[in-house]
């Protein structure tokens, strides 16, 4: 009685959908994290404290800069 199985669904969506969901989770993590991680840089490089260097980073450079590594490593 308690051993029945429910039958899977067929089609491709069920076999892809775990690395559709962790491509699209890496890829919202590091377009969330780079920012972040520019702006630590530049603080250890001593440009000042976090605060100081987004103003600066965003008057400057506009906002590419905070995904500029990011941008070399496409192109």
């Amino acid at each position: 009685m308690g051993d029945e199985k429910k039958p899977k669904p067929a089609g491709v969506w069920s076999t892809v959908k775990p690395f559709v969901n962790g491509g699209a989770s890496g890829m919202l993590a590091t377009c969330v994290i780079q920012p972040i991680d520019m702006v630590k840089v530049r603080i250890q490089l001593g440009q000042g404290s976090a605060a100081q260097v987004t103003k600066n980073m965003l008057k400057e450079e506009g906002l590419g800069a905070f995904y500029k590594v990011m941008l070399f490593l496409l192109f």
